[in-house]
């Protein structure tokens, strides 16, 4: 195996930098170099490091104060001598096969760019991260939420962009794209670094086997303080250098709903239009190919004032469409929305068979598996 360069920003986290470091000592490739970046830490960061029995050198660096997440990864890059360049954020609990499971992916397949992993919300167990897509000027993270044994969740595949939680790439791949944009602040800098692979004809992948649980955005408050400028700064630049693809997942979605229900496909649905989101188009397109005379049989409901955490269908439709025998689709900007609808959902079954969810993500799902 190429050896590779581990780089790991730090900024504060002392909760939950023992775990991180302990699941790390697990993953760690024989003979890596390992490059550590303290960005102007408050907290103690230094005394939760560990020995690495697996590391051929320990890099230690620091920055007075925290210059963000493309500065301090820009150190580590100067620093790398490995022919594999990996970062790691430091709210991870990585599996064992984490990092090695990238790097085989980078051997066996051509043209690799950038690769990330499937991460998953150790509270929940259900999905953070499979993979990202571009809708319409959005960057929803695709099949978000499903359970982490989904079938959907467990392909590896090739996209546009990954999040940078966890990223590796040759050093040749690193070399041709450039450092991360420090303009950027916590925010956007790993999307521009994928949007450039592909603008020089690399292939960017989520590789399944590369799993890690994710906390999330626990840096504290400096993780967000300029996420508006970020975004500013993100589509000024790229607002037309990209393809909207959230449809493929959508396709990828309901090929998987048909391939388990066959039967559905000749259902004469409805559509009732919860959704809040600026990509409902985008799936009303992709449920026309499948269903013809889906659109026209579309009946908006969409509630900008209701909490965006959950939809309580009795309270938001009338009560006779509750009584209808006509299947529906539920259209919705997450599927979890539904979960707190079990007596809707038991009333509906009692009338009409094979009803499902099409989410904002791209997650398709009959009404059965809702709170699984």
């Amino acid at each position: 195996m190429p050896r590779a360069s581990v780089i790991v920003p730090m900024f504060n986290g002392v909760s939950f930098l023992p775990s991180f470091f302990e699941s790390l000592g697990g993953a760690l490739p024989e003979n890596s170099q390992l490059i550590l970046i303290d960005d102007g830490s408050d907290e103690p960061v230094w005394d939760t490091v560990p020995k690495f029995a697996s590391t051929e050198s320990i890099v230690r660096l620091r920055n007075d104060r925290n210059l963000g997440y493309s500065v301090a990864v820009n150190r580590g890059f100067a620093a790398a001598t490995g022919e594999i360049v990996v970062q790691l954020n430091t709210d991870l609990i990585l599996q064992p096969e984490c990092i090695t499971a990238m790097i085989d992916l980078i051997d066996r397949e051509a043209r690799v760019g950038i690769v990330g992993s499937k991460l998953v919300f150790p509270t929940t167990g259900l999905v953070e991260h499979v993979g990202m897509a571009f809708g319409n000027h959005t960057k929803p993270h695709i099949f978000s939420e499903l359970p982490a044994a989904h079938p959907l969740c467990g392909r590896t595949r090739e996209l546009q962009i990954t999040t940078g939680a966890t990223v590796a790439m040759t050093r040749r791949v690193l070399d041709r794209l450039g450092p991360l944009e420090e303009s950027y602040f916590n925010q956007n800098e790993d999307i521009e670094h994928c949007l450039l692979a592909v603008k020089h004809g690399l292939r960017n992948f989520m590789c399944a086997e590369s799993v890690a649980h994710h906390w999330q955005s626990m840096s504290g408050p400096s993780r967000f303080a300029r996420m508006r400028a970020s975004e500013a700064i993100f589509w000024s630049r790229w607002g037309t250098g990209y393809q909207v693809d959230l449809g493929r997942f959508v396709d990828e979605a309901l090929d998987h709903l048909l391939s388990e229900a066959p039967h559905i496909e000749a259902h004469p649905y409805q559509v009732l239009d919860l959704s809040r989101g600026a990509d409902q188009p985008i799936i009303l397109e992709r449920l026309s190919r499948y269903w013809p005379e889906v659109h026209a049989r579309v009946r908006h409901f969409r509630q900008m004032n209701n909490p965006s955490e959950r939809l309580w269908l009795p309270l938001l439709l009338p009560h006779w469409i509750g009584l209808e025998p006509t299947p529906f689709i539920y259209l919705v900007d997450s599927y979890r929305e539904l979960e707190e609808n079990v007596l809707w959902f038991e009333n509906r079954r009692r009338v009409v068979d094979d009803e499902f969810v099409v989410d904002l993500t791209g997650a398709a799902l009959q009404t059965a598996e809702l709170g699984r």
